[in-house]
């Protein structure tokens, strides 16, 4: 049977590891993170990316063991017998990435309506055709594109961090300090860190590419600690260049708080000119999220946990090409029966989802290295190894960010899980499920 083309090294896969993880958020989130924290903001997204690092970790070693496709859904499938559980994990993850995807499709039409007119759903629509189109022709290519996509997004948030850090060296030291003395308590400081951490989502993408990578075990996991450690030092500059370019309350109220740092530095520039990176963003976001979705499509039916039609590859262009379809399909299906206002509704979930899905991944690596102290193999012992504590202290992040998610955010999680619940069913039903959690070689 023929494979996935093992493309991917170790610069391309950190490469895509921060463009995926800078993605859009930076460039909306700080206001927010603001108007919770104020002027402590710096610690909120501090906290976040301790988060973010902890559950990196966990993703790294489980990686480092369990190269594959499935990711998530893999590891949770070694740790624990029964299969509707990493079926559960792998379509919360999915869940997440086609409602993210959808987001920043129909988000595009802010920044695109400025070079052109054109209606927002048929915009979206066409924007998923093309991702996906690139999606389909090689991971070569894709990683390729993500890789310009993301030097764009980096060269432009060191522009704000450049201007705004010439802007505040021509402040006294003292004002300095004054506008990043927390005057929060911790429970805006908390606040904040939940806004925040969704700016650092994406780093779990990588684990669904260890089938295309060219030495997954040990590169992965360096590209997923790279990756968090590169976007939370931007990410810090950012938030600190803002904070001394403007009060809290100004960011809180700014739609674009990244181009009014700008302006203030004294490199005023028209939408037309700043535009192109946040719509770079954006669409960099969009497209690792479809490849995520359909390698976690490709992932779980080869796992024997969706139809084994999904697992089809392409044989000239080596990529999973039903998937790529499936994703492609259900992302459009989501783009018309959302719209605008319902897809923020459907995007307060994600985060939610993806906490779900990182707490049963630190559950996992508890119950394997459990399972591994009871026996004599020694196999999984190799390769990258997180502190032991790691995976403890990851449970109880995801159970504190869980608690802040609203009762809406629940519901909807319930029902995406009866959704996954059905289709499992349908699919044991037809016999394409086995009885007992699958095992490969």
């Amino acid at each position: 049977m023929t494979g996935l083309s093992r493309q991917l090294g170790l610069s391309t896969l950190i490469l895509y590891g921060i463009g995926d993880i800078l993605g859009a958020g930076i460039y909306a989130l700080v206001g927010r993170v603001a108007s919770e924290a104020g002027t402590a903001a710096w610690i909120s997204f501090l906290v976040a990316a301790v988060l973010a690092a902890v559950t990196g970790l966990s993703y790294a070693e489980l990686t480092s063991r369990i190269p594959r496709a499935a990711g998530a859904a893999a590891f949770c499938g070694q740790a624990f017998r029964h299969p509707l559980l990493p079926h559960l994990v792998g379509f919360f993850v999915l869940a997440s990435g086609l409602t993210s995807t959808t987001t920043v499709s129909l988000a595009v039409y802010g920044y695109l309506k400025i070079f052109i007119e054109i209606p927002q759903i048929p915009a979206a629509i066409a924007l998923i055709a093309a991702l996906s189109f690139i999606n389909f022709w090689g991971i070569r290519e894709s990683a390729a594109a993500n890789n310009v996509l993301t030097v764009v997004e980096v060269l432009g948030v060191l522009l704000v961090i450049i201007v705004g850090l010439s802007h505040a060296a021509a402040r006294p030291s003292a004002e300095l300090l004054r506008a990043l003395s927390p005057q929060a308590g911790l429970g805006e400081i908390l606040a904040g860190a939940t806004i925040a951490f969704y700016a650092f989502i994406g780093f779990e993408d990588l684990a669904n590419l260890a089938e295309e990578a060219k030495a997954p075990s040990r590169d992965i996991p360096r590209a997923i600690l790279t990756a968090v450690a590169v976007t939370t030092l931007l990410y810090l500059t950012v938030v600190c260049v803002v904070l001394w370019a403007m009060p809290p309350e100004q960011a809180a109220a700014s739609e674009r708080p990244l181009l009014d740092v700008l302006k203030i530095g004294g490199w005023g520039l028209p939408d037309r000119a700043f535009a192109p990176v946040a719509l770079v963003a954006v669409l960099n976001t969009g497209l690792a999220n479809l490849i995520m979705a359909s390698r976690l499509l490709y992932g779980m039916a080869q796992e024997g946990w969706l139809p084994a039609g999904l697992a089809r590859i392409h044989a000239s262009r080596r990529t999973p090409w039903v998937a790529v379809l499936a994703a492609m399909l259900l992302c459009m299906v989501l783009v018309i029966s959302a719209g605008a206002e319902g897809v923020k509704t459907i995007a307060q979930t994600t985060s939610l989802l993806l906490m779900l899905a990182f707490l049963m991944v630190h559950l996992s690596l508890i119950a394997i290295r459990r399972r591994d102290e009871n026996s004599t193999l020694t196999s999984l012992e190799k390769g990258f190894r997180a502190p032991s504590f790691v995976p403890y202290a990851g449970v109880a992040a995801c159970l504190l960010v869980a608690s802040r998610a609203p009762l809406q955010a629940y519901l909807r999680a319930g029902f995406v899980a009866l959704i996954a619940i059905l289709i499992y069913a349908s699919v044991r039903r037809a016999r394409l499920l086995p009885g007992n959690a699958p095992t490969r070689s």
